[in-house]
């Protein structure tokens, strides 16, 4: 099938709309021990929401606390996978870049700086109004990539949400917290998985956009971990 420009921007978007803001699809939390560090991150200072099976916690503080956690790192990698597509992603919160590797091509993000690699060319300086619709959908991508960390999305949370059991990921114990949000005028049915230290280690979401259902899952696959993020050229 025929990748258009506005088609590339399109499925890059919805990832960083759903696991931005990201959403729900009731899955049971995965035991997963294979990946990575389960040392503990520092608890925030904030006056944070308790959270205990059955209780209600309000989005807005909720999200104070998880970007005051997941800030609090060496660095952290991520898969995510939204329309049947996989992204591998990485973040490094004290040089503010992201790294992002697709099937349509990679991102780079440094700063205020933005390179792209689609599966056909060479590392290149974003840009969106590229004639070659993979580099300018990928270009679309870099300029908001860094909403899709879940650091960043969480301070974007409001309404409220239910904590409605537990689980395990990365040898850590997480609370399973379910809400519905709007963003930019779209309902988005959220799920998150959240240590007692407030890091976001799962989310799942989906929602309707142009009569089609659209259904996002972001997963941490290293935390604590410093991601070694460089400019590309």
């Amino acid at each position: 099938m025929r990748v258009t420009k506005i088609g590339a921007g399109i499925i890059l978007a919805a990832a960083i709309l759903l696991t931005g803001c990201s959403a729900p699809a009731a899955e049971e939390p995965k035991d997963d021990t294979s990946t990575s560090t389960t040392e503990e991150t520092t608890a925030p200072s904030a006056d944070c929401p308790k959270l205990e099976e059955g209780a209600t916690v309000d989005g807005t503080a909720l999200g104070t606390c998880i970007t005051e956690a997941m800030t609090d790192t060496q660095g952290y990698a991520a898969k995510m996978t939204v329309l049947g597509m996989d992204t591998t992603a990485q973040y490094d919160p004290a040089t503010e870049a992201v790294a992002w590797s697709t099937p349509m091509g990679s991102v780079v993000v440094i700063g205020d700086d933005a390179w792209v690699k689609s599966s056909t060319t060479d590392w290149q300086v974003a840009d969106a109004n590229s004639s070659d619709p993979i580099v300018a959908g990928l270009s679309q991508a870099a300029a908001t990539a860094n909403d899709a960390d879940p650091a960043v999305a969480a301070a974007g949370l409001s309404g409220e949400f239910t904590v409605t059991g537990t689980g395990s990921r990365l040898g850590q114990d997480v609370y399973i917290l379910t809400g519905t949000v709007e963003q930019e005028g779209v309902s988005v049915e959220m799920t998150y998985e959240i240590t007692a230290d407030y890091v976001v280690l799962a989310t799942t979401g989906t929602t309707e956009a142009a009569g089609q259902t659209i259904d996002t899952s972001l997963e941490i696959t290293e935390w604590d971990v410093k991601q070694d993020i460089v400019a590309p050229i």
